[in-house]
């Protein structure tokens, strides 16, 4: 496998493996199903699933950050 011929540390391999390909996937996951509700002629719930997510994840980098300022 491609990751385990690196020559770096088993952090950076880690960091490429999961953070790198797992917000990959989870884009492409994302992008997958709102392209999927649109052509099934769900525009409310590809509108309101959009919204939503972008909501969420606003929120829990906030939450995020804000839980670390109090450490």
């Amino acid at each position: 496998m491609f990751i385990e011929r690196l020559t770096v540390s088993p952090l950076v391999r880690l960091g490429i493996g999961v953070g790198f390909l797992g917000a990959y996937t989870t884009f492409s996951t994302f992008g997958y199903e709102v392209i999927t509700l649109l052509q099934g002629g769900s525009l409310l719930t590809a509108a309101l699933y959009t919204a939503s997510s972008i909501f969420v994840g606003f929120t829990g980098v906030a939450l995020g950050v804000g839980l670390a300022r109090l450490i």
